[in-house]
């Protein structure tokens, strides 16, 4: 490990778990972003051949915009997750960011702008208490956002009143537009996806980031506050959470008072699905985005058969379930055999 703090080779997901000398194949393997790619491909190859409307043009252009809300709000789930960490206050901030930029987006109000600019100083704000009372006192994530998400709802009703509100039209056009014929929604969460995952691969910053996730001890050893990093992922989740709240008013054009409630379990799903390590450390931006992407066409392919949103549900959480299961399995054999074959 590097005085600077670097991380090390094994504290980056994107890094392989297999020695070079290994065949191409395992290698790959060895890849968590792989693995969630040939997941997605193969999702589709099985939707193709079950269903050819679940992979249609129109299919698609339904499915890609909640794919990539998930994605954005998911993104910010894996910086807490690769701090050993996990966010169940995102339903809160999502909700809250709708309702804000619905209520106050208006002409006659604060304006779209700064709307948008309350939204997510709001959710920042609840990132910023969720990450210091964690790390102040020593509390369980889960405890602490789930209070914090409590919070963020009662105010939600507080500011409604239970009615929901109507997104300004500036943003709608933006939510549901399209450049070049790729939706506005998907060009957004590759532009966040594809900056955050620059900034932890290729810079100090984002090294030191994982390697705190990864190795707290050796971190706070080497001279980095491990403190200030754990407090910026939950103030970036919150943030992100918070900026999908806002893009989703836009694309439903009416807000509900529990427009957050169906990102929470997707949000840790992909982040999972991605190969993201639960211990932290371990993380792949692009693989939450590709777990992201695999949720959204599981869920198209599935409401082909049946709109009994029971049923939905059952089938997904059972092959999302596999999924995860499979993911984890195999990313534990090909850790347990690179120790075996390089035991220093």
């Amino acid at each position: 490990m590097s005085v600077l703090g670097l991380a090390r080779p094994d504290a980056s997901s994107d890094a392989p778990s297999v020695r070079p000398t290994d065949p191409v194949g395992r290698r790959l393997l060895g890849w968590p972003t792989t693995r969630a790619a040939a997941a997605v491909v193969v999702l589709f190859a099985v939707s193709a051949a079950l269903s050819d409307a679940s992979v249609g043009r129109t299919a698609l252009l339904a499915m890609l915009p909640f794919a990539a809300l998930t994605a954005i709000v998911a993104a910010g789930q894996t910086l807490v997750v690769q701090q050993a960490g996990l966010d169940l206050s995102v339903a809160g901030g999502i909700s809250l960011g709708a309702l804000i930029v619905a209520k106050y987006g208006g002409p006659h109000h604060l304006g779209a702008a700064l709307a948008v600019t309350l939204a997510l100083a709001a959710a920042l704000l609840a990132g910023l208490v969720s990450g210091l009372v964690i790390t102040a006192f020593g509390l369980p994530p889960l405890v602490v956002t789930i209070a914090v998400n409590a919070l963020l709802i009662g105010l939600v009703q507080y500011l409604s009143g239970g009615y929901s509100a109507q997104a300004p039209p500036v943003l709608t056009d933006f939510a549901v537009g399209r450049t070049a014929g790729v939706p506005n929604l998907v060009l957004v969460a590759v532009a966040v996806i594809a900056l955050a995952q620059l900034a932890l691969k290729t810079t100090v910053v984002g090294r030191r980031f994982e390697l705190v996730g990864a190795n707290p001890r050796a971190a706070h050893a080497a001279g980095i506050g491990t403190r200030r990093y754990i407090v910026s992922a939950y103030a970036l989740s919150a943030v992100l959470a918070g900026g999908t709240g806002v893009l989703l008013a836009g694309f439903l054009r009416t807000t509900t008072l529990t427009a957050g409630d169906a990102y929470l379990l997707p949000s840790v799903a992909a982040v999972v699905l991605g190969g993201t390590a639960l211990s932290g450390g371990r993380g792949s931006l692009t693989g939450t985005a590709l777990g992201a992407l695999f949720l959204g066409q599981l869920n198209q392919l599935v409401q082909t058969y049946t709109q009994t949103t029971a049923v939905q549900n059952i089938v997904q959480a059972v092959i999302i379930g596999v999924g995860i299961v499979v993911q984890l399995n195999l990313a534990a054999r090909l850790r347990r055999r690179a120790v075996r074959r390089n035991p220093t």
